[in-house]
C-alpha cells in the first residue's frame, strides 16, 4: 500500500508542478518584462479553473468507459500529457503575445485551456483512483501523503525555476519550463506504472445516464464533497 500511496503522490506532484512556472514566473515575465496587461494575464491564468465543473462529467464518463480495461489510467495519462504540453510551449505563447497581441492571445487561450482540461482530466481521475485503492479507512492517510509530497514538490520546483531564470533571458525561460515539463512527465509516468488493476465488465457501474442536475445534486447531498467544494 505504501508503494501505491507514493505513486499517487508522484502523479499529484507531476500535475501540480506544471502550474508553478505558469502562475508565477510566466505571469511576472509577461507583466514586467513584456509589458502585457495584468488583466489579460489574469484572464489567461484563471482559464484552467473555469473548466473545473467539467470534473463531474469526466469522473462519470471514466467510470463507464474504461480503455483497455483501465478506468482511470488512460484519462490520467491524457491529462498529464496536456499539462506537460501546456507548460512546455507556454513560453512560446508569451513571446507570441509580445509580438502579436491578438494572435498571441488567441493561441494563449487554446494553450492555457488545454492545460486546464489536462488538469481536470488528471486530477479527478487520480483522486478517484486514490479513493478506490485506499478504501474508506486508508483514504485520509493516502491524501495526506499526496499533499505533503505535492507541497515539497511545489517548493522545490519554485526554487529551481527561480534559479534557472536568474538572470532572465528568453532562452533561460524556455530551458526552465522544459525542465519542469520533463520532470512532470517522468514523475507522472512512474506514478501510473502498474498502479491500477484492470476491471472486468461485471464490475462496471450501470450505464444509466445522469443529467448534470442529478450529478451536482448528488455532490451537494454529500457533506464531505460539499465541504471540499
Amino acid at each position: 500500500m505504501l508503494r501505491k500511496r507514493l505513486q499517487l503522490g508522484l502523479i499529484h506532484v507531476a500535475v501540480a508542478i506544471t502550474l508553478v512556472p505558469i502562475n508565477s514566473t510566466l505571469n511576472r515575465v509577461l507583466i514586467k518584462e513584456m509589458a502585457v496587461s495584468a488583466t489579460l494575464v489574469a484572464i489567461l491564468a484563471i482559464l484552467p479553473y473555469l473548466f473545473s465543473p467539467i470534473q463531474v462529467w469526466i469522473g462519470s464518463f471514466s467510470d463507464r468507459h474504461p480503455i483497455a480495461g483501465y478506468r482511470r489510467t488512460p484519462y490520467i495519462l491524457l491529462g498529464l500529457l496536456l499539462c506537460v504540453l501546456g507548460v512546455a510551449i507556454s513560453p512560446q505563447v508569451a513571446f507570441l503575445i509580445e509580438q502579436d497581441r491578438m494572435l498571441g492571445t488567441l493561441v494563449g487561450v487554446l494553450v492555457f485551456g488545454a492545460w486546464g482540461m489536462g488538469y481536470n482530466f488528471s486530477a479527478v481521475c487520480y483522486l478517484s483512483l486514490a479513493s478506490e485503492i485506499s478504501g474508506e479507512k486508508g483514504r485520509g492517510r493516502t491524501v495526506a501523503v499526496m499533499f505533503v509530497m505535492m507541497i515539497i514538490g511545489i517548493i522545490f520546483t519554485a526554487l529551481t525555476v527561480s534559479n534557472l531564470v536568474d538572470p532572465y533571458t528568453p532562452a533561460a525561460l524556455q530551458v526552465a519550463f522544459l525542465v519542469v515539463a520533463v520532470a512532470a512527465l517522468v514523475l507522472g509516468l512512474v506514478g501510473i506504472l502498474r498502479l491500477e488493476e484492470k476491471v472486468t465488465p461485471e464490475s462496471l457501474p450501470s450505464t444509466e445516464n445522469y443529467s448534470w442536475g442529478q450529478m451536482f445534486g448528488a455532490i451537494l447531498q454529500n457533506r464531505q464533497a460539499t465541504i471540499g467544494v
